[in-house]
């Protein structure tokens, strides 16, 4: 087995490694306090298996057989498990845990937004075929067309709410061809904040509703929407947000043939997203930095 090649950047790896599992070590104990139980009879715990999921997304590794070579190659000495794991074995751990992902990512959300009274709501268009591959089979089931400009993108929309400090509060996943502004409401839902703690909710013209303006009025939100080139400062954010998830954790990249597949990855990436700032508060390191810590 190679021995870990200890530089400064790999130890600081090691070292953010070791911050995460001890986080979701502390959350997965509340929220499957029986798990322990069993934990001698697995070659990794669930904490582990959930650690090295984030990690993967974490690292932008879409390929689990690389994710794993990496891994056993790097970082057996902090997850002996590792060694030998086929991919196809920790795939169907993932999956198996996958339910215990969004939970998790709630678990620290209190934490990393306080109460928060902006919000800010977008979405982006994710494609999962090319368009010459659709007419060649079923399609991707919770797929949709949507006209995108001058062409037509064949996907889903990610639907994101977040903080000011960009950290995502709640999203959903939909068809491509379904308005932004019908799932506004759903996602302040899911938020589950305290009455009276969000005063206004920032998006572009498609979240331009009457509808929703009296919706949100009647929670004691203010609506405040206008054209993405004209966002300037807090505005931006949102976007900010989703181009990180886009570029380095590939959200619109990912290696899913199949919608169950797809939503447990995407859920993998934003506890990842959420669980990277923590981790870098906690080394007391700038939030938003990310991607030169993990690769």
């Amino acid at each position: 087995m190679a021995q870990p090649n200890h530089t400064p950047r790999l130890l600081g790896t090691e070292e953010a490694l070791s911050v995460l599992f001890c986080l979701v070590d502390d959350a997965y104990a509340h929220l499957n306090p029986r798990a322990r139980s069993y934990e001698s009879l697995k070659r990794l715990s669930d904490s582990e298996v959930i650690t090295l999921a984030l990690f993967q997304q974490l690292r932008g590794v879409e390929s689990e057989r690389s994710f794993l070579r990496d891994a056993q190659r790097f970082f057996a000495h902090l997850f002996p498990g590792v060694v030998g794991l086929h991919p196809s074995s920790f795939h169907r751990r993932v999956r198996k845990l996958r339910h215990f992902l969004e939970p998790l990512r709630r678990a620290i959300l209190s934490e990393m937004i306080g109460d928060p009274e902006t919000l800010l709501v977008d979405s982006t268009l994710l494609s999962v075929l090319h368009p010459r591959q659709v007419p060649q089979g079923s399609g991707f089931p919770g797929a949709a067309w949507v006209r995108w400009g001058s062409f037509s993108v064949y996907g889903v929309k990610l639907h994101l709410l977040c903080a000011a400090n960009r950290v995502p509060i709640s999203y959903e996943l939909t068809p491509a061809n379904v308005a932004d502004v019908s799932l506004t409401e759903e996602l302040i839902a899911e938020a589950a904040l305290e009455e009276g703690v969000a005063r206004r909710l920032l998006g572009d013209l498609a979240y331009r509703s009457e509808e929703l303006r009296e919706a949100l009025a009647e929670m004691d939100i203010l609506l405040a929407t206008e054209r993405s080139e004209r966002r300037r400062g807090v505005r931006q954010r949102v976007e900010i947000a989703l181009s990180s998830l886009k570029r380095v954790f590939g959200v619109g990249e990912t290696l899913a043939t199949t919608l169950v597949g797809l939503a447990t990855r995407i859920a993998a990436k934003m506890t990842a997203y959420t669980y990277a700032f923590l981790v870098n508060r906690v080394l007391g390191r700038p939030q938003g930095k990310i991607k030169d810590l993990w690769a």
